[in-house]
């Protein structure tokens, strides 16, 4: 990562999650229980690895379940979660690069990183890095954005080709002037006349980073989230397999089977847990 493209990334997360701290509980517990597959019984006592923490929701939720849980993230985004974990005696916060994490290798009981390595220069890379981080018979849990169809991939190639080039503070105004599109791509889409329908997945495909969360102030940091960061990549489901092959990790599942979403737009992506053999 250049110097250049760790100050955009630093920047978009600092002012994310410093300006973002959005706490909805039941669908952060919803959406945590989901995309980790972790209960009260696995992370009791548990030393558990947050891998890009951001504001620190999901560090939360794992700290109230028993975990003693490590926040890591490159951004000034730890502020915003050591003042929403300053409660919880069982949390700590570190500021690095997933690429190269300051931690021992057989450190961690669990690790998650929920959409955030696709914002990495290299996401096998940091997944590797983190793999090393396991103790025998821990367990890694990612989630990262899926490769869509060929048309939506060029839009997403046009759209990021401009947004990337513009400030974070120009984008920051545009994902809150674009916010109610999103809840007009939302009502569309749900509408039972076809052609209304239709119209809402042509706005959509227009759109296709606008957030349709059904929280307007959500939608604002999802769009600005999709827009603003220098990388985003996107990943097909045999390719992120073969990473966890490439780290020797063994029962390896597909947690986002039968995943029921706590709300209609929330994001589908590729939701895979593995274990360190041992």
């Amino acid at each position: 990562m250049t110097a250049t493209d760790q100050s955009r990334t630093k920047s978009t997360y600092s002012l994310q999650w410093n300006q973002f701290r959005i706490l909805r509980p039941e669908e952060d517990r919803a959406t945590f229980r989901n995309r980790t597959g972790l209960t009260a019984a696995d992370l009791e006592g548990a030393l558990v690895l947050d891998a890009g923490c951001g504001m620190g929701r999901y560090l939360r939720m794992a700290a109230e379940l028993g975990a003693r849980a490590i926040g890591l993230d490159l951004s000034e985004a730890v502020r915003a979660a050591r003042e929403l974990t300053a409660d919880l005696p069982g949390v700590s916060l570190t500021r690095g690069d997933l690429l190269r994490p300051p931690f021992a290798a057989g450190s961690f009981d669990h690790i998650y990183s929920l959409g955030v390595l696709d914002h990495t220069p290299d996401p096998r890379a940091a997944f590797l890095a983190l793999a090393r981080l396991l103790k025998p018979g821990g367990r890694i849990v990612i989630w990262v954005y899926p490769r869509e169809r060929p048309l939506l991939e060029a839009v997403v190639r046009v759209h990021r080709g401009v947004s990337t080039r513009l400030p974070v503070s120009w984008l920051l105004t545009l994902s809150r002037l674009m916010a109610p599109v999103g809840g007009w791509k939302r009502r569309l889409m749900a509408s039972p006349r076809r052609l209304v329908n239709r119209a809402g997945v042509a706005l959509h495909l227009l759109t296709y980073g606008v957030s349709m969360h059904p929280d307007p102030e959500v939608r604002v940091c999802d769009t600005l989230d999709w827009y603003a960061p220098r990388y985003l990549s996107r990943h097909t489901r045999e390719e992120v397999l073969a990473w966890f092959g490439a780290a020797g990790l063994v029962e390896v599942v597909d947690l986002s089977a039968g995943q029921v979403f706590h709300h209609e737009g929330q994001g589908h992506g590729i939701n895979l847990a593995g274990r360190r053999p041992g």
